[in-house]
């Protein structure tokens, strides 16, 4: 069963002036995905963003919300998405709760217990009446997340949600980011550079690149269709670079250990063979990250 599309871009064009800052893009984000919007600084990511929010137009193509063209006079669209682009920006002598009673407001919510129930939801219900210009940036990227949610959206885009955040501070805006898909049921984009974050966390992903997509997919398939980096360690590694060599595997010498080329498929077969030949292995592991398929994929 083909799963529901809750955003569809097709053949996406931006210039601005002789730039061209997104060039023909196409992708799709499922009903109840984590999909990771990978890419370099000004690859584009944030042009096609703000598309998408409506915030500027496109030269052409077509941007499509729950089946919904953006491009109409009505703005409903915006009613089923939350967004946290750039850093989050708060009044700083006021209390986490005044600020988001606020865009409650603004928003034209009904509800206040609406206010309690976000702050619970990112863990800041205990420093509701704390003034954000205290806040650890932490706080501030969960405010923010907070504030995305206020409408009960179905869709949330967050824009390097990590970024400046310590590996504590990662983890934690990590765990946030699956409940909120998983137990909200909340689509989740996330904008990143943080490639090992979306590795972690997504099941879907596109890679731009000078305002190209470069691939589109399941991010464990991405990475399985790739040659993965093996490292072997042993006493004596002459034995194990000749077999390599033997074996016609590209391999490379680094820190006492040999780094090896090898299709993931093939790795239980190498091993095999080792054992049989009776070269000695003290540890091997898996190297490949998404780092080395993002790298590979943007030269």
């Amino acid at each position: 069963m083909e799963s529901k599309k809750i955003l569809s871009v097709k053949n996406l064009n931006k210039s601005f002036g002789d730039f061209k800052a997104v060039n023909n893009i196409s992708l799709h984000v499922n009903k109840g995905d984590i999909y990771g919007f990978l890419g370099p600084n000004g690859a584009g990511k944030s042009t096609t963003l703000r598309m998408v929010l409506g915030l500027i137009k496109p030269n052409s193509g077509e941007i499509l919300i729950n089946g919904q063209n953006i491009s109409g006079p009505n703005r409903n669209f915006l009613s089923s998405i939350g967004a946290l682009i750039e850093k989050p920006d708060f009044y700083k002598n006021l209390s986490a709760y005044d600020n988001l009673k606020i865009l409650f407001k603004m928003s034209r919510l009904k509800d206040t217990n609406r206010i309690s129930e976000v702050l619970k939801e990112v863990d800041l219900w205990d420093k509701k009446n704390q003034k954000v210009g205290g806040f650890s940036q932490g706080m501030k990227q969960r405010l923010g997340i907070a504030q995305t949610l206020m409408h009960q959206p179905s869709l949330i885009i967050l824009d390097e949600p990590s970024n400046g955040l310590d590996p504590q501070g990662q983890s934690d805006m990590r765990s946030l980011i699956l409940r909120i898909n998983q137990d909200m049921g909340i689509t989740v984009i996330i904008s990143s550079h943080i490639l090992s974050e979306i590795e972690k966390i997504s099941n879907r992903m596109v890679v731009i690149n000078n305002g190209e997509k470069i691939v589109e997919g399941n991010v464990q398939e991405l990475m399985q269709n790739e040659l993965l980096k093996v490292s072997f360690k042993s006493e004596n590694l002459e034995s194990i670079s000749s077999f390599l060599k033997k074996q016609s595997i590209d391999f490379e010498i680094s820190n006492g250990s040999i780094v090896a080329n090898i299709n993931e498929e093939n790795i239980p077969l190498i091993l095999k063979k080792m054992i049989k030949e009776n070269i000695s292995i003290t540890e091997m592991k898996q190297m490949r990250t998404l780092e080395e398929l993002f790298l590979g994929l943007t030269k």
